[in-house]
């Protein structure tokens, strides 16, 4: 690099900003650094060029920022059980319920592309999409209180005291699912520069119903039975140049100390699937409460109460998922009325 001592790895573990990647084995985001960037050249692409390397020879175009492929390459599929219940009006009350189990399986959740996280292998993204629910249930009802004339209770009573209690109606509305699916990620590069989809290798027992919801402090926490570490691979990073100090890779373990998650080497993308994960369900219930007051026999007068989140229930946002996050597993928002 100077022309006499300092070699181009030892500049690459002295940089402030490489030997972090070198450390954590973000090879995606080093190959982007070499390919874009003038630090020592005042050339973009000049730590390429002034070294011999062909000029394509991390990206196939790299005259330009970005090339995309357009075609129609994916495909999605749907499958569900359905059932319903209907309950037709009578004696003042009707319902009607549905509940449908479903598998929502493909590449993007939208029309407008993808990146793949290696497009050398494009299965490998075929997965549960984002809005896939796997139990949805539904239920609405309303029922006319049995409380005035032609009614089982207060039905010989005076008529202006009739007015008072005839034609109120009870309403509601109920939904239950479950939550959106979520990958347990590592945030890293490891194939390309945009494969921040990479996923932790498994290595200990992480079923798929893992998780729920902890207070921990003033905010939930969805994996507070798991402990964070630092990554076993530590040991295998170079010591030259203090390049192991930038070491910052974590693994998951259980309460009992038992590895179950490691961060996969430089170049593959984790042996854990992606969206093998469920949010936190949600659940709401609104109901109304209405009353029909009649000034005459063609005209009456609706006064209504609307409930809202009648149970005052949180629906949690997914929590974050990079297992080298400090933040693995808090949830930080929430939604509902």
């Amino acid at each position: 690099v100077n022309g006499t001592t300092v070699t181009g790895s030892q500049a690459l573990r002295s940089n402030t900003t490489t030997r972090g990647y070198l450390a954590n084995g973000n090879v995606g985001s080093l190959a982007n650094y070499l390919n874009t960037q003038n630090v020592g050249t005042g050339q973009n692409g000049g730590l390429l060029r002034r070294n011999g390397f062909a000029e394509d020879f991390i990206v196939r175009n790299p005259q330009f920022s970005a090339a995309n492929v357009r075609g129609n390459p994916s495909n999605s599929t749907y499958h569900s059980l359905q059932l319903q219940f209907t309950k037709r009006l009578s004696s003042g009350f009707t319902s009607s319920a549905s509940y449908t189990w479903s598998r929502t399986l493909g590449e993007a959740d939208g029309d407008g592309g993808t990146t793949y996280r290696d497009p050398r292998n494009r299965s490998l993204d075929k997965t549960l999409l984002g809005f896939h629910r796997t139990h949805a249930i539904t239920s609405n009802g309303t029922w006319t209180l049995p409380f005035g004339p032609n009614q089982i209770l207060l039905n010989n009573i005076p008529g202006w005291v009739a007015r008072v209690v005839e034609g109120w109606q009870l309403g509601g509305i109920l939904t239950l699912s479950s939550g959106s699916p979520m990958s347990v990620s590592t945030g890293l590069n490891l194939i390309h520069n945009s494969s921040s989809g990479s996923t932790p290798n498994i290595v200990g027992p992480f079923p798929k119903g893992t998780g729920k919801i902890t207070m921990t402090g003033a905010l939930p926490n969805y994996f507070a039975d798991f402990k964070q570490i630092e990554d076993p691979s530590r040991v295998n990073v170079t010591t030259l140049q203090a390049v192991q100090n930038q070491f910052s890779n974590k693994a998951i373990t259980d309460a009992n100390g038992n590895v179950l998650l490691v961060n996969p080497a430089p170049g593959t993308l984790g042996t854990l699937g992606m969206n093998t994960l469920e949010g936190p369900g949600n659940v709401g219930l609104d109901m109304n409460l209405s009353k029909q007051v009649r000034i005459s026999e063609t005209k009456n007068i609706e006064l209504r109460v609307n409930a809202f989140n009648l149970l005052n229930t949180p629906n949690w946002n997914n929590p974050e998922t990079s297992i080298n996050s400090n933040n693995f597993g808090q949830i930080t928002g929430a939604s509902g009325s």
